[in-house]
């Protein structure tokens, strides 16, 4: 992890845990998916 300026390790673990309930979210419960296009649409959603 780098930390340029303050604040930045929070925004970092900030995404890290938006990333982590996405996937828990779409990936895993809306799938399974037939191509990465279904998961573009689904994120649009």
């Amino acid at each position: 992890m780098s930390v340029g300026s303050v604040g930045d390790s929070y925004d970092n673990a900030l995404a890290e845990t938006i990333n982590g309930l996405y996937k828990t979210e779409v990936i895993r419960h809306r799938g399974p998916w037939k191509n990465m296009d279904e998961v573009e649409y689904a994120t649009l959603d």
